[in-house]
């Protein structure tokens, strides 16, 4: 991918007086609110044991049961191309924005197969879902490991 069309340090956002450049560098690849911090909450509410996060694994999941072989990955819907209705396509370099997040959806299948080729379990979880149906999340995550959701 080459450099973006316009200029992102002077461009103005919608966030108070941050320019665009300012805005994306606040985006964090962890340790995000909707997404992993959502599921960690969750995880030790449910009582649901034996994970670490960011082992150093390909495409490093946000969660691993080691023992099981289970990584588990929170998606954030804009980011990961989720086609949810969530999803607002940018105004400003919308090709370039296209560009990145089908290069993101491609490298998230590429690291999925690698995973499962080593023989780990691979859940997916989108960032909407775990906001509207948790309990689901849950359960999904608790068949993965091979044990009965609560």
């Amino acid at each position: 991918m080459g450099r973006w069309p316009g200029k992102a340090d002077k461009q103005p956002t919608s966030f108070g007086d941050l320019s665009r450049s300012q805005l994306m560098k606040r985006v964090r690849s962890s340790g995000n609110e909707t997404t992993e911090l959502a599921l960690v909450r969750l995880l030790r509410k449910s009582g649901l044991k034996g994970w670490g996060r960011h082992l150093p694994l390909p495409g490093k999941p946000d969660f691993v049961w080691p023992k099981e072989k289970v990584a588990v990955f929170v998606d954030g819907c804009f980011w990961h191309g989720h086609d949810c209705g969530r999803n607002l396509t940018p105004k400003t370099n919308p090709d370039k924005w296209r560009e990145k997040i089908q290069g993101n959806k491609s490298r998230d299948r590429r690291v999925s197969r690698l995973l499962r080729s080593r023989g780990w379990c691979v859940v997916r979880v989108w960032e909407c879902r775990l906001r509207k149906s948790p309990e689901r999340i849950l359960r999904r995550i608790s068949k993965a490991l091979g044990r009965v959701a609560e």
